[in-house]
């Protein structure tokens, strides 16, 4: 009977450790589940991208567009199509010289094309907000102060809604409310066929799905 009185202690500690770490790990899963991000890109390999693939590779890790010269605006188009969202990432263009932008809820059409708002990249169009094949311009004001513009520089847009708001290294730039701005559609890296020959390079892509309405990345 000493034994049993001893074993019972020990045993209730064994039961009360092991329903802890279950209720831990069930935590785990829940937090999981309410994780929002989206893996844009791999850092390998173009997976899940679409274009023609003579301008577009992978190097060290990052997206890199280039070409000398061009007939018309290349596009890189993710599968992937958003709503409401957040993405954040890394660009540079090689020297300064170039032009691409970051569409957004955008349409793939025939022949390689691209309908939508695009995020405006490039000396004189830093912070832009454009409507390819639309509207034309719907936030003409420009952020090259904020931009180096040789240099790896921040972008983030938030749009949820009718509402629109870009960064470029922590500085506001765009801040936007447009009812008829698209509500969703694909993500696409361009290539400008005007500001060539050039090289764009695109790292660190973080895409987060159904964000509140706020830039993260404000200083």
């Amino acid at each position: 009977m000493k034994t049993l009185y001893v074993l019972l202690p020990v045993l209730l500690i064994v039961f009360a450790c092991s329903d802890t770490e279950t209720r831990s790990a069930d935590e785990l899963d829940t937090n999981d589940n309410t994780n929002n991000t989206d893996v844009l890109f791999n850092g390998e390999d173009l997976s899940g991208w679409e274009g023609d693939m003579e301008y577009w590779r992978v190097e060290d890790g990052m997206i890199v567009g280039e070409f000398q010269e061009i007939e018309h605006n290349q596009f890189l188009r993710s599968t992937t199509e958003v709503q409401d969202f957040r993405l954040t990432l890394d660009v540079r263009i090689i020297d300064g010289q170039g032009n691409s932008g970051v569409q957004f809820r955008s349409t793939a059409l025939p022949g390689g094309h691209v309908r939508g708002p695009q995020a405006d990249i490039g000396e004189g169009y830093w912070g832009k907000l454009y409507e390819e094949l639309g509207r034309a311009w719907l936030w003409e004001e420009e952020c090259d102060q904020h931009a180096d513009l040789d240099g790896w520089n921040q972008y983030e847009v938030v749009a949820v809604g009718s509402k629109v708001r870009t960064a470029v290294n922590g500085n506001l730039c765009v801040d936007l409310d447009d009812p008829y701005i698209a509500r969703k559609g694909i993500i696409a890296l361009q290539l400008h066929q005007a500001f060539g020959p050039s090289e764009i390079q695109f790292k660190n892509l973080e895409l987060e799905r159904d964000p509140d309405f706020e830039l993260t990345t404000l200083e």
